[in-house]
């Protein structure tokens, strides 16, 4: 039976793999803040990531113009009450502009991030730095 800190390594490994589009194609994600964008691209992620919190700018605006760009997308709101609710929202407003939202990836990185701890995207960056 694999240890806790196992189990979190290999969390960690099956992670960033899925993030970085090696087990199901991303084409496009989703994020709350700059620094998700940041934690993203510190893991090597090459998919184009856009940032949900323009100031000024409505949600549905925000699903309008991904529409345009992508026709998937990965929505990685933070794994919290506030995150999972925008989430929702944004999947509900996406889906209406006809782009496919991959629940079923986000429920994966949720799972994965449960195991680690993690409830935001910005902190998986400072888990693999202490990986390393």
């Amino acid at each position: 039976m694999p240890t806790r800190g196992e189990r979190q390594r290999e969390a960690l490994d099956e992670l960033e793999a899925t993030l970085r589009g090696e087990d199901e194609p991303i084409g496009f994600i989703l994020v709350e803040g700059i620094r998700d964008v940041k934690a993203l691209r510190f893991l090597g992620v090459i998919a184009p990531i856009d940032v949900c919190s323009h100031v000024g700018q409505a949600e549905y605006d925000i699903a309008a113009s991904i529409s345009v760009k992508t026709n998937s997308v990965l929505v990685l709101t933070d794994f919290d009450e506030t995150g999972g609710a925008q989430a929702k929202r944004l999947t509900e407003l996406l889906t209406a502009e006809g782009v496919q939202v991959q629940v079923g990836l986000r429920r994966k990185i949720g799972r994965l991030m449960g195991i680690l701890g993690l409830k935001t995207v910005e902190s998986i960056d400072n888990l693999v730095m202490k990986k390393d």
